[in-house]
């Protein structure tokens, strides 16, 4: 602070106006910047947090605190709380189970069930290590492979761009090296686009993924997935940056899904964040709870 200040008094004295200019980001290729990323991607084996959230559509939105503890690539367990301080919710998810037990007073019942429904539930499919991904804000299915990707600058952060083919771009009408916004919008009446719906071998086939990742040290700011064939996109975005030992990781989440009938959004804050504890995963189910078939 003091250097600071007698370099304004200094400044001032000789009436000389000097700009201050930030050094601009350089071009990095695809390669650098994942390996920068990787680098310093958040690392954990055990993992306790306490967050704040919420959860809605534009008509209606809920509040409520959670209690999350993480093993990694082994167990996501989750304890709900509304806003009256008593749980009503716990989940526990393993890369091939869900078990979920409602406490709600009108509505008590346990389900067992696999991964696979969290999909079904949010219309998106997740894999067990996308969803520990999002929760400790790492970037979800960001692959090695620098062949898939080309890098470019945007808003003085680094955009990592998914390649597709170039029968891809020809039929859904949209060039990789000319996106525009958040969401991109295709003719699902186009019958070129019929066609390479009907010629993708794979789910994912007509997903275009893009990462934002701030200069100083390639830490992940925002993600964006656009799934042409659903017409569907889903944004992640990641802020205030707190430190855990040697590693950051981003205190705040707004993750938004939307489709051409529906836009959700799900806001959270870690307020409270322990790792290296050893913790355990209680799941008892009363007698008196009946079990269901589905959620």
């Amino acid at each position: 602070m003091t250097v600071v200040m007698m370099w304004l008094v200094l400044s001032a004295c000789s009436k000389q106006k000097e700009v201050v200019k930030e050094k601009p980001v350089k071009n990095r290729s695809a390669g650098y910047l994942l390996k920068r990323y990787a680098e310093n991607k958040y690392n954990f084996e055990w993992l306790g947090m306490k967050v704040d959230a919420s959860f809605g559509t534009e008509e209606k939105s809920e509040s409520f605190k959670a209690t999350i503890r993480m093993r990694k690539d082994s167990v996501i367990w989750v304890s709900i709380v509304p806003a009256l301080g008593i749980e009503m919710i716990r989940v526990m998810i393993t890369p091939d189970s869900l078990k979920y037990l409602s406490k709600i007073p009108e509505n008590k019942f346990y389900y067992y069930g696999s991964f696979e429904d969290i999909g079904k539930l949010i219309g998106i499919a997740f894999d067990f290590e996308m969803l520990q991904d999002l929760l400790v804000g790492n970037a979800i299915g960001l692959e090695k492979d620098e062949q898939r990707f080309r890098s470019e600058i945007e808003d003085d952060d680094y955009l990592l761009i998914s390649k597709y083919k170039r029968n891809v771009r020809r039929a859904v009408g949209v060039d990789d090296r000319k996106l525009e916004g958040d969401t991109i919008l295709v003719n699902p009446d186009d019958p070129r686009y019929r066609r390479a719906v009907r010629r993708s071998d794979e789910e994912d086939g007509l997903i275009v993924s893009r990462y934002w990742l701030e200069p100083a040290s390639c830490r992940l700011v925002k993600s964006v997935f656009n799934d042409l064939i659903r017409q569907r996109t889903m944004e992640v975005n990641y802020e205030d940056f707190q430190t855990d030992g040697e590693q950051f990781y981003p205190a705040k989440c707004r993750l938004l899904m939307s489709s051409t009938m529906l836009r959700q959004e799900m806001r959270y804050e870690i307020t409270k964040l322990s790792s290296g504890k050893v913790y355990e995963f209680p799941f008892d189910i009363p007698d008196e709870y009946p079990r269901r078939d589905s959620l």
